[in-house]
């Protein structure tokens, strides 16, 4: 006698349950990232009240890249009209500023620690982690120092949000792919690469904080997910996970070094972590075309740019938010993204 077919959920009806799960946590994990974003100032503090530069108006993107030495964090040169604070012409040297409580005066040569945005008080991480060591920031935002609260960016909040959700969306035709352990992956990427674009776009500056925690739980993300089943264990994906890793931070660091005027060293640092989820997700060809799409689609919104005149030539554009762009993109589509 035939007994009726049990009730076998639909890939869409998984689909639709992961994409809201995993968006109500993208907007926990948004929320908690997005108070880092005020955190990170401009790489070089001047006086607030100097009118702000003829450069343009505070709103406007700058293309091209500013001179920044390897041991500094900074993607770019200033944003001009950023909190307040202008920015010294390109190629020259920062103007002196006043000292700021929390700030001491050798961090006016290069990127300050992240710090609060109210009193400007230091606020350290954890080691090796990208959180704020001090509990009550952690718990509510407040500031231990001046217990004021630090806002959420709600671009990150938003954007984490919605990126979560397409993860859970996607998850289910990538079965064959994704591993829990490699969508823990790709969910990390997003959780700290939505900042990091956000910040670099405020400030022109992939700080240290945010991008060198960034590489070990990656790794160990990556690798539970090549060598673990359902998907592991497949050394050849890790291998070419590694060479993605390495190709691309040694294209990076060749164009930097050929010329350290058009490429920041922040970008340089950010490139092994993009070469390395590119890798995973498409091989070392796939590593290399989501460069190519990276530097392609930050050449064309920078001449649209300076075509609506809301630039000039002199202006730096962050690339960091391009590289991230075109590396989740490649990863969500589980190979090279050729025409």
């Amino acid at each position: 006698m035939p007994t009726p077919l049990e009730f076998t959920p639909s890939p869409l009806s998984w689909a639709v349950l992961a994409a809201v799960s995993l968006c109500v946590l993208g907007v926990v994990v948004g929320r908690t990232t997005g108070r880092l974003v005020h955190l990170f100032g401009s790489a070089h503090p001047a006086r607030s009240s100097e009118p702000p530069t003829e450069a343009g108006p505070p709103s406007a993107l700058r293309t091209g890249r500013s001179r920044t030495p390897p041991d500094e964090d900074s993607a770019t040169g200033a944003l001009p009209g950023q909190e307040g604070v202008p920015d010294a012409p390109l190629g020259a040297p920062p103007r002196p500023a006043p000292a700021s409580p929390g700030l001491h005066p050798e961090e006016d040569d290069g990127p300050p620690p992240p710090c609060c945005p109210h009193c400007r008080a230091e606020l350290p991480f954890v080691r090796g982690f990208p959180v704020v060591a001090a509990r009550v920031f952690r718990q509510r935002g407040d500031c231990p120092h001046c217990e004021r609260r630090v806002r959420p960016h709600s671009a990150v909040t938003i954007g984490t949000a919605l990126l979560f959700a397409l993860v859970g969306a996607l998850a289910p035709w990538h079965t064959g792919d994704w591993s829990p352990f490699g969508v823990l992956a790709v969910l990390w990427l997003i959780a700290l690469g939505v900042p990091l674009s956000v910040i670099d776009l405020r400030v022109m500056r992939l700080p240290d904080a945010l991008v060198a925690p960034a590489y070990p739980v990656a790794v160990l993300l990556l690798t539970a997910a090549v060598l673990l089943p359902p998907v592991g264990p497949d050394l050849e994906r890790g291998s070419q996970a590694l060479v993605g890793m390495v190709l691309i931070t040694v294209l990076y660091w060749l164009m930097w070094r050929v010329k350290p005027g058009g490429l920041g060293f922040g970008d340089v640092k950010l490139s092994g972590l993009t070469g390395l989820y590119a890798g995973w997700a498409a091989g070392p060809v796939g590593a290399l075309v989501a460069a190519f799409w990276a530097f392609a689609v930050f050449s064309l919104v920078g001449l649209a740019l300076l075509a609506l005149r809301r630039i000039t030539r002199a202006e730096p554009l962050p690339l960091g938010p391009f590289m991230l762009a075109a590396t989740l993109a490649t990863v969500l589509a589980g190979h090279p993204l050729l025409p």
